[in-house]
């Protein structure tokens, strides 16, 4: 996915998306239901204009989601993290992921994930 000013993610989801997920995550990706265990990872890059083509710039963050039903409960049985840029220290989740759940509450329909398998 490509998210352009006026998408109503744009801020903070300006850019490009890149989702890669464990074994776990890929079967939740195809059927919409995630097991314990499942780590889908949300890249997002800048979107940079070269040659009249989209390409991608520098990452702005990388956002994790865990399924862990039995540690954590208060926020669906998912956790949440995030660094920004290329950061293996800059953390972008300072309140224990309840903010993303909040977001990610929009799709408890597909177990709280916005992405999904295209065949």
């Amino acid at each position: 996915m490509n998210i352009h000013k006026g998408h109503p993610f744009e801020k903070p989801f300006l850019g490009i998306h890149h989702i890669y997920a464990n074994d776990h995550a890929l079967l939740g990706l195809r059927d919409g239901h995630f097991a314990d265990g499942a780590i889908p990872v949300f890249d997002q890059l800048e979107s940079v204009t070269a040659d009249k083509a989209s390409v991608e710039g520098e990452r702005v963050l990388l956002g994790v989601m865990r399924k862990d039903s039995e540690r954590l409960g208060k926020t669906d049985g998912r956790g949440y993290e995030a660094w920004a840029k290329d950061s293996r220290n800059s953390r972008l989740v300072e309140d224990g992921g309840t903010a993303c759940h909040a977001c990610h509450t929009q799709q408890r329909g597909r177990d709280f994930v916005f992405s999904h398998w295209r065949d």
